[in-house]
């Protein structure tokens, strides 16, 4: 009964995905945005007892882009087809109406009505912008998820739009290297990072078993100056490892001659 609980809950949280985690500080966000984009954000935030027995923490953010124009990309970044207005009163009813959803939903569950010790859940989301340059937007998504201590989900979700052509970014659009070659290097810059260096000294063997994963190519990726990056969530690599989301770069100089030549240039990349 408590697994089949907790399951159901997951999905009535997944049903609702929005962005990314309120208060949490990202480490990669960008501060020279261009002084002519004007963005602006709302957000809702509440604390409501569905039962005696359970307790829900909500909390959503959506940003305001009120600089872009073209609904079409509009669309795109929120990615809600339900989502006709993009003003910050528009977007700040279409966050209250989520709430309100996900509570009607939860209160009828009778499923929940069964819970015997006092639970406290949390549903959080946010987007967040970590690179404006040379017209291209990079938004992250987060969302999370925790459900009576017993099982907590987060999730990343990296986008890149293109504000000159009104599009979302591809891979194609940055490289012509074959996935197996890219791949072939995610494998060999996993090494590399951060949180696989500090597993080789506190978990040799959760480093060990991720060294021997091959790697897959995902959509999520996001890039800078320096890198492109592709970012993978738990259990995307290896399923099970302790580890957490990993962000593995490529640079500039192992993409060579498969750069884009328009991509390269507007990125001043030499």
């Amino acid at each position: 009964m408590k697994k089949a609980v907790i399951m159901l809950a997951v999905s009535f949280f997944i049903m609702l995905y929005t962005c990314r985690e309120v208060g949490i500080k990202n480490k990669h966000l960008q501060s020279d945005i261009p002084v002519n984009f004007i963005t602006d954000s709302v957000i809702e935030e509440d604390l409501a007892n569905i039962f005696d027995s359970l307790t829900v923490k909500y909390s959503s953010q959506l940003l305001v882009f009120p600089s872009i124009k073209d609904k079409t990309l509009l669309q795109n970044i929120y990615d809600k087809k339900n989502i006709t207005d993009f003003t910050k009163e528009g977007l700040a009813k279409y966050l209250e109406a989520q709430k309100r959803e996900l509570y009607s939903k939860l209160k009828k569950t009778t499923k929940l009505t069964h819970l015997k010790h006092l639970q406290k859940w949390e549903k959080t989301s946010q987007m967040n912008i970590k690179f404006n340059e040379n017209q291209y937007l990079h938004i992250q998504y987060y969302e999370s998820m925790f459900i009576g201590g017993v099982y907590n989900y987060y999730n990343y979700t990296e986008r890149v739009f293109d504000l000159n052509g009104n599009k979302e970014l591809k891979l194609q659009d940055i490289t012509s290297m074959s996935k197996d070659r890219l791949s072939e290097i995610l494998n060999k810059n996993i090494d590399k990072t951060t949180m696989m260096q500090q597993m080789k000294k506190y978990d040799v063997l959760e480093y060990n078993t991720l060294l021997t994963k091959k790697v897959p190519m995902t959509t999520n990726f996001y890039f800078d100056e320096n890198n492109l990056y592709f970012h993978y969530n738990t259990d995307e690599i290896a399923e099970g490892y302790s580890i957490g989301d990993i962000i593995i770069p490529i640079s500039w100089n192992e993409l060579g001659s498969t750069l884009n030549l328009k991509f390269k240039k507007r990125m001043k990349i030499k």
